[in-house]
């Protein structure tokens, strides 16, 4: 192995630690829905719109997080996220009204997450992979099955310890973990990218020999069809996933139990996007991608039909087939983006193309618990999800520079 090799698999390893502690944070939000919205009586909708800001946030400050990734390096972009994500932390322990989780929840904490999220990792890892970057991203990405995995049990079992205020105080030092990390980071080497990367095939060199820039970028259809496919495909998941552990304890799972199924769901994660990377380069991308949303389609279905009661075999389908393609796609529409508009912008570019996933997660998680709100039922929040997700595959159909890269 040489020495770029073992300074790559580090960047990576590094990269998906970071981003489970921040990410895994951000989706424990779902164990804490319960014990927030009784103690404080609130409304479903009011205490879900608070991790749909979240992710509004996360979205919209993607574009801001790859100006500063291009301008200031992984060091700093990493050293912001990490420490707004403890102090939000620690601030929520404290909160009494629902602007204050506004502000410190969804403004601070959404910053935080995508200084540490996506954009960040997409950024770095394309300067230090090359043939193997949808390999390098599916694992990259597949830290947010590996935070849902071990930090949404940790979550429940501090709250039912200690309370939901604790719990957040503890998420504060799981987050704070992200700064001993990053002393034994070679930084210097990991802004300075592989020095002897080239371009992997034609599309690729023609587009980094172009460096398109931002304005260029926003000319292309493939830019709008990979921003709609995230916007859609994150309203599906999030008007589903964030509503789970309330949804099973309420046909009659105990909050353990529904905490750990949501759990689970992070465990196939992982598993799911290296797989469907792996299929992708058997099969191709574009196919290997609408298998993944015909298995969501079915692992939504199985949640809804499971409606009357607990019932073994239908959460089993609904966790394999939910938590197995759960951000499959997130890998090949972020190669496909680096394929197609790598180069010195790429930062800033990927940034306004995750605004889509961002303002999506952010649309799903509200609707989710609006549609409860408004009609009593989790069944009406599931079918929208599946239309949601049937519009997020459609790019893969009618956007050719998508289908074909």
């Amino acid at each position: 192995m040489t020495p770029q090799t073992r300074t790559a698999l580090f960047i990576l390893a590094f990269a998906f630690a970071a981003t489970t502690l921040v990410r895994g944070t951000q989706d424990t939000y779902a164990v804490f829905l319960l014990p927030i919205s009784e103690e404080f009586g609130w409304p479903r909708a009011a205490v879900s719109s608070v991790y749909s800001l979240t992710f509004a946030v996360v979205g919209l400050s993607g574009p801001m997080v790859g100006w500063l990734f291009d301008r200031w390096g992984p060091f700093r972009t990493y050293l912001t996220g990490a420490s707004l994500g403890i102090v939000a932390c620690l601030l929520a322990s404290q909160v009494q009204a629902l602007w204050q989780f506004y502000l410190v929840l969804g403004l601070l904490f959404g910053f935080a997450s995508a200084c540490v999220g996506f954009v960040t990792m997409a950024a770095m890892l394309s300067r230090w992979f090359n043939r193997r970057l949808n390999t390098a991203l599916a694992i990259g990405h597949s830290s947010h099955g590996a935070g849902m995995l071990l930090l949404a049990p940790t979550a429940q079992l501090l709250i039912d310890g200690m309370g939901w205020r604790v719990a957040y105080a503890g998420m504060a030092g799981i987050v704070a973990l992200i700064l001993p990390m990053m002393l034994l980071v070679p930084w210097r080497r990991v802004k300075a990218g592989l020095p002897d990367r080239q371009p992997t095939g034609p599309t690729e060199a023609a587009v980094v020999t172009s460096s398109l820039t931002l304005r260029q970028a926003f000319a292309t259809p493939a830019f709008w069809g990979i921003a709609a496919s995230f916007f859609f495909t994150s309203t599906g998941m999030f008007a589903v996933s964030l509503q789970v552990p309330a949804y099973l304890t309420s046909i009659g799972y105990s909050p353990q139990a529904a905490a750990q199924a949501f759990g689970l769901l992070g465990l196939l994660l992982p598993a799911g996007m290296i797989g469907f990377g792996w299929l992708g380069d058997r099969i191709g991308r574009r196919q290997s991608v609408l298998i993944s949303y015909a298995g969501t389609i079915t692992g939504i279905a199985s949640l809804a039909l499971m409606r009357d009661g607990p019932n073994l075999a239908l959460l089993g389908g609904f966790v394999l087939c939910f938590g197995g393609t759960f951000g499959s796609r997130g890998p090949a529409i972020s190669t496909i983006a680096a394929t197609l508009f790598r180069g010195p912008h790429f930062g800033r570019i990927y940034g306004f193309i995750t605004v889509g996933m961002g303002l999506g997660g952010a649309h799903g998680a509200w609707l989710g618990g609006f549609l409860l709100d408004f009609t009593g039922a989790y069944l009406t929040g599931q079918i929208v999800a599946i239309i949601a997700i049937i519009l997020g595959a459609a790019p893969f159909v009618v956007v050719r520079a998508i289908a074909r890269s």
